[in-house]
């Protein structure tokens, strides 16, 4: 049954900025969408040119913007508010949708009158180094299979919150779709601790603004904590040394935005 039929369409919604190496994969998974809206901040790789690959199976249905980047809240706003259908599918460019996921997505929208809810978290499966993961603070502690992400959704109502690990705020509690996507199979150290410091930057100001500080016990505190709290707590050992390995290096993100956040403090003398 064809879904424009029965009025019910969907965009899958992207925001990019230098994914030449990921943005592939993505949008072909996406090809069954009514319509793949890119938002780009300008990015300098060769991410424009494969999005409007002429002879590329998301040809017809792809639009490409770009806007200037402001943060990710500002973006992902952007993109809602410039999506031509009001029922979303958000996705991350180092992001892949399963052919379980895209089938479940079009049985909600071909039920008569739409979803029977208005939002919905998918579940999305973590990898570190080629092996997926599913215990941790990268999952949710309360399935361990898998991070639940809030990605199918009208967008009546809705609006995104936080400038790093944004989430859109519904009007009503989202329900769970197990169907998964399937994050970047290559994540590795390097690319934690690239993201790391460009994450507990913006974290560490978020803090500041909402006026949390941060002092010594606090700073020595946060590693071990931490690293406990995820390898115990979280269940991370249930993954072996890649779950240690995650640990640690959660760990060390969070006495990082600790001690960005003291830096911040000694500035503007808080």
């Amino acid at each position: 049954m064809d879904m424009a039929s029965l009025g019910i369409q969907v965009s899958a919604v992207i925001i990019s900025f230098n994914e030449e190496k990921y943005i592939e994969r993505c949008l072909s998974s996406l090809t069954w969408a009514d319509e793949i809206l890119v938002v780009d901040a300008f990015s300098t790789d060769r991410t424009s040119e494969i999005c409007l690959r002429p002879d590329a199976p998301w040809a017809g249905n792809i639009r490409f913007l770009q806007n200037e980047w402001r943060g990710f809240r500002l973006q992902r706003t952007f993109a809602m508010e410039n999506a031509e259908n009001n029922w979303l599918f958000v996705v991350d460019s180092d992001e892949e949708c399963t052919p379980e996921l895209a089938a479940r997505i079009r049985n909600l929208l071909n039920i008569p009158g739409g979803p029977p809810q208005r939002a919905y978290k998918v579940r999305r499966i973590e990898y570190f180094l080629g092996k997926p993961i599913y215990y941790g603070i990268w999952n949710d502690k309360r399935f361990y299979n898998g991070s639940y992400q809030d990605r199918f959704f009208h967008r009546e109502g809705v609006y995104y919150v936080n400038d790093v690990h944004e989430y859109p705020v519904f009007t009503q509690e989202p329900f769970i779709i197990q169907e998964p996507l399937l994050h970047s199979p290559d994540v590795t150290p390097e690319r934690i601790i690239a993201k790391m410091n460009k994450y507990t930057t913006i974290e560490a100001r978020d803090r500041i603004s909402q006026g949390q500080r941060t002092n010594l016990p606090h700073i020595l505190v946060a590693f071990p904590a931490m690293f406990i709290k995820n390898l115990i707590n979280y269940k991370a050992y249930k993954d072996g040394i890649y779950g240690v390995i995650i640990s640690l290096l959660e760990g060390v993100s969070r006495v990082v935005r600790h001690i960005k956040m003291w830096q911040i403090q000694q500035e503007k003398k808080l």
